[in-house]
Parts: C-alpha cells; structure tokens; sequence
C-alpha cells in the first residue's frame, strides 16, 4: 500500500533545530496568504532556492509539510489559535526557522475546509479528473449514489502500482490527473484522487492515513461526509480495487474499527 514515508526522520531534525539552534527570524507577513482563511486554507508564499518545510501546530498537535509546487495548507484541526512555522533547509535533515506567526480560525462550517484543493489534493476546473466526477455524476439523485459512482469508476479502473511503492521518494506528492490517465497508483494515489473528485461536486472528503487491520504496512484511505445521514464513513479505493475480482465485492463504506488513525488532511 503506502510505504511509510521517512518524513519522521526530518520531523525530529526540524525539532531539535528549533530548540537548540539560534533562529533566523524575518517580520514578512506576507509569507502567509490568508485570504481563503474563511475556507480553513492558507497559502504559504515564502520563496527560496533551498527545500521548504511548514509546521502547523495547535493543541500540541503537529504537521508537517515539505512544499511542492502547490503551497496551500489547510487548518483541519478545529477553530481556534494555531502557530504556523516556516523553515528553509540548511543542509540534509537540518532546517532554520524564518517565519513564525499565530493564526486564529473561526469557521461556521468546520467541514468547509474538506472541500478545498490542498497541496497532496490538488484539483481545478481544468483537470481531466474534474470533468469525470462532473460527467459520471451528473444524472445522480444523491450524494451517496454519486460517491458510489466515482468509487466504482476508480475501483474498476486503476490498478495497484506495486514498483512504484517501492521506489517512492519521501516528499513525493500525488497528481490526480496523472493517476487517472495513467490508470494506476498507489494508496496515496487512489484517495487523493477520490478525494479530488468528490470535493470538485461539494462532498466533504477527508484523506486518511494510518493503518488497516489486515494490511502490515502503511496506507492511505478517504472520510466522506454525507450531509443526507450526517456522517462521516471511510471507503476504501485502493482496498475495493484490490478485492475487485473477487466474486463477494468487499463494502464501499468500512467499518470504522478496521482502521487507525495517525493523520488526516
């Protein structure tokens, strides 16, 4: 499924940087792009030739990013204060810190957040990916029967990619459209795909990570919020793809006890 990536190795360095070396802090407040705050999202516009690591801290929680092309982030920890860190690379695992700031979130719909592209979903009107969630679902009545759609599109047509899961690098980050022409991907793959898809038609959709019961090694799954029920279900793609020949279909929707959760984006 999702090799576990080494980013715990680079979560200490950054760590142990901030507590024992002098920091280089720089007043620029606009190395953080709050204008989509009221949608839970905020853009990092921090700028170097050298790799570029966020903090998002709230309640002793953290998470940690690596930026990619796209530098949207999102607040999915709740309202309330939270500290954002901007670190730039000195050399292997050790970062500086160059920008600190505290943020305060205060959202009337905490699920508004799971509807926004982020860095690991990245999604616009544009991608391949949008128009099939629009086109697969467009003659739908519900929000279940559309999730159903997309989840059967994906389990019927992407394959699992067992190289690449094996040659992934730790940063690596998803791309949707990539995924779906080239019709195979890894765990990663499959849910930030289906999570693209469905927030691209207004479904509030988590990406997981964590562990399943009968899987050993790491792995990556979707939260779908359905507004008709008022609940939040975990499927499985990459779980549905895999058991797809099977003459008994394992269920779309998973029982919540199967699964442990380390992270959700």
């Amino acid at each position: 499924m999702l090799k576990k990536q080494k980013t715990l190795i680079l979560l200490i360095s950054i760590f142990m940087l901030i507590l024992s070396s002098t920091l280089y802090i720089y007043a620029a407040e606009d190395y953080i792009d709050k204008s989509k705050i009221d949608n839970g999202i905020i853009k990092i516009n921090y700028k170097s030739t050298k790799t570029v690591a966020v903090r998002v801290s709230k309640d002793n929680m953290n998470y940690d990013y690596i930026l990619g092309s796209e530098a949207s982030i999102p607040l999915q920890l709740g309202n309330g204060e939270y500290t954002i860190l901007i670190l730039s690379n000195i050399e292997g695992n050790k970062y500086k810190q160059v920008h600190k700031e505290k943020i305060s979130l205060e959202l009337k719909d905490s699920n508004q957040v799971y509807l926004q592209p982020i860095q690991m979903i990245n999604f616009n009107d544009d991608m391949e990916a949008v128009k099939l969630a629009k086109k697969l679902t467009e003659n739908a009545a519900t929000e279940k029967e559309k999730v159903k759609l997309i989840y059967d599109y994906i389990v019927e047509n992407i394959s699992y990619d067992t190289p690449k899961a094996g040659k992934m690098h730790e940063n690596y980050l998803p791309n949707v459209d990539e995924t779906l022409s080239s019709k195979n991907g890894v765990c990663y793959d499959y849910s930030a795909l289906f999570a693209s898809m469905l927030r691209s038609i207004g479904i509030p959709t988590k990406l997981m990570m964590g562990y399943k019961n009968d899987i050993e090694v790491y792995h990556a799954w979707n939260q779908i919020y359905l507004s008709e029920t008022d609940e939040w279900v975990n499927i499985d793609t990459t779980y549905g793809a895999a058991l797809k020949d099977q003459k008994t279909q394992p269920a779309m929707i998973r029982d919540a006890s199967e699964y442990k959760i380390e992270k959700q984006y």
